[in-house]
């Protein structure tokens, strides 16, 4: 954790009202964070920290790229990831998570590390699957593997007049009649 130190917001000696932090992330971040499963990007992050007598409240804008792999043809992609929320800390007798938006912190805690909610922010800010805009832009060596391997390339091929065993060509025959 010693490598993401710049990520702490020291807030025991701020006056109350707003404080603003402005961090840029890149490859070093998410090598710095444990099993990260992203392993490049570029990310502006701006905090807004509006500090009251017995709460936090944390305003985050995350922008940026994620550097990964196409999920169709292992190819790099860039694909862009933006996040705006907000996190409440309150202060308490022992550390809590009490919900997804609140983060209850000891009484004596001065500062707050915000590296790890940085990162979750982005990771549940990309998108399920990562493929490229069009599928022209996959890798064709790749594209060509996947079409050759795909059902409808052997739908064709199931119309040979090879010998079939009987029980498939029953349940073909009912397949063909659902469709």
């Amino acid at each position: 954790m010693d490598k993401l130190r710049d990520y702490s917001i020291a807030f025991k000696g701020l006056k109350d009202g707003k404080h603003q932090f402005h961090y840029t992330i890149g490859q070093a971040f998410f090598e710095a964070i444990e099993e990260s499963t992203i392993k490049n990007g570029d990310f502006e992050v701006d905090v807004l920290m509006n500090k009251k007598t017995q709460m936090l409240q944390l305003d985050f804008n995350i922008a940026g790229n994620v550097q990964t792999m196409c999920d169709n043809c292992l190819g790099e992609l860039s694909i862009p990831v933006e996040y705006t929320g907000t996190m409440y800390i309150k202060f308490g007798i022992m550390y809590d998570e009490p919900s997804e938006e609140i983060i209850v912190l000891p009484h004596e805690e001065g500062e707050y590390n915000v590296a790890q909610l940085i990162y979750e922010f982005i990771v549940v800010s990309m998108p399920l699957r990562s493929v490229h805009e069009d599928y022209e832009s996959c890798d064709p060596e790749m594209t060509s593997k996947l079409e050759e391997f795909s059902a409808e390339y052997h739908e064709e091929d199931d119309n040979t007049d090879e010998a079939i065993d009987p029980r498939w060509a029953a349940l073909k025959k009912l397949k063909d009649n659902n469709n």
